[in-house]
C-alpha cells in the first residue's frame, strides 16, 4: 500500500514522556515527507500547544486540536473546522465537576481557564501555557473543551456515568488514566481525520494513524492502518493492526520505518 498520511497522537505517542519529540522520531518524519508522505498530528492539546512542535518538525498540514474540536492550517492561519460545546451543557458539566471536586480546564479560543493551580501548574509545566486562574466561568468566547483531572478510578467513574447521560448529546472520552475531556457531540479525532482527508483528497486505505489513549480511537476506526503504542492500554491495543513499540523507545521512528521505509 501507498499510504499518503501519517497522523500521530502527541502525548504518549510522538512525545516521550519528557515531553519532547526524540531525535530518532524527528530523522522518521522528515525522511518520510522527502518520500512525499504527508504528516500531521491529533491531539487533545490547544492548537497554541501544538503550534511549537509543529513549526519544529516543518508540518504544513491542518492541525487537529483539542479532540477535533478545532482544525487550523498552519501555514495560512485558516481555520478549517471548529465546534465548541453548548453553553447550557457545558454549565452542566461544570457544575458536576466543582461538585465532585475534579479539577477542572476549560480549552476556549487561544486561551485555557481552570479553577485549581494544580492544573494551572500542569498547563505550565507540559503545554506552555499560561492558564488564567477562575472562581467561575463568565467568559463569552467559544469552549472546545472541557477536562476533568483526578485518579484513574474517580476519572473511570465519572467516565461511565456522564457518558450515559449524555450519550446523545455530548463527546465524553478519556484522553489519560486521570484525564477525562468533554466536547461537542461532533467533535472526536475521527471527525476530525475525515476532515482533512476531504481537504486533501486522501482516502482511509491512504492513511496511517498512531495513537496510546481511548481519544485516539475514533481514527482507528478512520484510517486505513492504526498503529497503538505498547505503553497504551491493553484496550487500546486491541483495537490496533499493529503495536509498536512505547513513546519512550522511538515507537513512531519503528512503525514508520517499518510500514514507509
Amino acid at each position: 500500500m501507498q499510504y499518503k498520511l501519517v497522523v500521530l497522537d502527541m502525548d504518549g505517542t510522538l512525545l516521550n514522556d519528557n515531553h519532547g519529540v526524540s531525535e530518532a522520531n524527528k530523522e522518521a518524519i522528515h525522511r518520510i515527507k522527502k518520500m512525499g508522505v504527508g504528516v500531521t498530528v491529533a491531539s487533545g492539546r490547544t492548537y497554541e500547544s501544538i503550534y511549537p512542535f509543529i513549526e519544529d518538525l516543518g508540518i504544513d498540514l491542518p492541525i487537529i486540536a483539542a479532540n477535533g474540536a478545532f482544525i487550523k492550517n498552519p501555514l495560512s492561519g485558516e481555520v478549517y473546522y471548529s465546534e465548541s460545546l453548548p453553553r447550557h451543557l457545558a454549565e452542566e458539566i461544570i457544575e458536576y465537576g466543582q461538585k465532585h471536586q475534579f479539577e477542572m480546564s476549560l480549552y476556549l479560543d487561544a486561551e485555557v481557564h481552570t479553577f485549581n493551580e494544580s492544573m494551572a501548574k500542569v498547563h505550565l509545566e507540559l503545554e506552555k501555557l499560561q492558564a488564567k486562574l477562575i472562581d467561575k466561568f463568565d467568559s463569552d468566547k467559544e469552549l472546545y473543551k472541557i477536562i476533568y483531572g483526578q485518579t484513574p478510578e474517580k476519572i473511570e467513574e465519572a467516565c461511565e456515568y456522564l457518558a450515559d447521560k449524555y450519550k446523545d448529546s455530548l463527546y465524553i472520552t478519556r484522553s489519560a488514566d486521570m484525564c477525562l475531556d468533554v466536547m461537542n457531540m461532533n467533535v472526536s479525532k475521527g471527525n476530525g481525520l475525515q476532515q482533512v482527508m476531504e481537504k486533501l483528497h486522501i482516502s482511509p486505505e491512504e492513511v496511517i494513524v498512531m495513537g496510546n489513549s481511548f481519544n485516539d480511537l475514533p481514527m482507528f476506526e478512520v484510517a486505513g492502518l492504526a498503529i497503538a503504542m505498547d505503553n497504551a492500554p491493553q484496550e487500546v491495543k486491541n483495537m490496533a493492526d499493529f503495536v509498536t513499540i512505547s513513546n519512550n523507545d522511538d515507537g513512531v521512528a519503528h512503525a514508520l520505518t517499518k510500514f514507509i521505509g
